[in-house]
């Protein structure tokens, strides 16, 4: 039977896990100084949210605990985006002949 308290407990985790993505995304965002109400910088906000997640979802996975949970979901999304957007322009330029 599901624990409706454990089921709980855990979704909580998994919601502060993707919102201290999303800040660790905003966080990098704004030392660029890019303007903060543009589609790319929301786009940026939700992929760090979604990669806190995740890597909290791993790291639950590899029984971390305590704070550990939740700062992998910060550094997800802090620096997760950024080298996955540079890994994928890279590729892409190699695709199409780019330098």
């Amino acid at each position: 039977m599901i624990d409706p308290e454990r089921v709980g407990g855990i979704v909580g985790e998994a919601l502060l896990a993707g919102a201290l993505g999303a800040l660790g995304a905003v966080a990098r965002l704004t030392s660029t100084g890019r303007p903060m109400l543009s589609g790319a910088f929301l786009l940026h906000t939700l992929a760090g949210g979604i990669l806190g997640t995740g890597a909290w979802l791993v790291a639950r996975a590899l029984e971390l605990d305590g704070w550990w949970l939740f700062a992998v979901a910060w550094m997800a999304g802090t620096l997760g985006y950024a080298a996955l957007h540079d890994l994928l322009l890279r590729v892409l330029n190699r695709r199409l002949g780019g330098s």
